[in-house]
């Protein structure tokens, strides 16, 4: 019999076996726990991503059903880099009743509107683009313009600039505006933004350049409504 110094008294290899065993198998098992935690919380993720999505779809589903007009419901699919600011693709096209320069909206507001439609899909000209362009009305005390893109929506935090407002108009920091229906895309009364600040056009001086901060959070849109009729 084979006998293995370990330190004192001798212990015979063969005790050994069980104790080594039991180490192998419980490292066997302590991977198979650390792999089924990992799917566990992948699955809580999963979980947790449904339930924000779902809320966001009620969200859209209320909005729709408050709005007087046909609307289809789409999804982002794409977004170029390049131009984060400008457009985004949506999963929506003429084969669901889309056409071009329609209104794109969300439970927050005015998002822009449909450019570039094929059958399954269409591309949105965002309002922070600068040739995106909405008439509009300041809530509070009804003075008009038009609302685009300004130079600072390629920033990271995108703005938008209310031009041909009358120089005599009392702006004031957090008004209300909105799409005045004018023009014949954006329906009456969508909330596009709040004023954060007005200066005089320096190049001409007739009016007020009145700077907006959007409603919508353009880093986070996901699912939007688009207004068919």
């Amino acid at each position: 019999m084979i006998l293995v110094r370990l330190g004192t008294p001798f212990v015979k290899l063969g005790d050994l076996i069980p104790v080594v065993q039991s180490r192998r198998q419980l490292a066997k098992q302590n991977d198979q726990l650390r792999s089924d935690n990992d799917v566990l919380r992948q699955q809580s993720r999963a979980i947790v991503e449904t339930g924000l999505e779902n809320q966001r779809l009620r969200q859209l589903l209320a909005m729709k059903e408050r709005l007087p007009y046909k609307t289809v419901a789409a999804r982002i699919i794409g977004r170029d880099a390049s131009n984060w600011w400008k457009s985004i693709q949506i999963d929506r096209g003429s084969n669901d009743g889309l056409r071009d320069n329609l209104a794109v909206l969300n439970a927050d507001g005015l998002i822009g509107k449909t450019i570039s439609v094929t059958r399954g899909e269409a591309r949105v000209l965002l309002i922070t683009d600068p040739n995106c362009k909405a008439s509009a009305v300041i809530q509070e005390t009804r003075d008009t313009g038009v609302v685009a893109g300004s130079d600072r929506a390629f920033a990271r935090d995108p703005h938008c600039v209310m031009t041909y407002v009358a120089r005599e108009a009392k702006i004031k920091a957090k008004q209300v505006v909105i799409t005045s229906g004018l023009g014949g895309v954006f329906p009456k009364g969508i909330l596009i933004g709040t004023v954060t600040g007005a200066s005089l056009n320096q190049q001409t001086g007739m009016y007020q350049d009145i700077q907006i901060k959007p409603s919508v959070d353009f880093n986070k849109l996901e699912e939007v409504i688009v207004i068919t009729e």
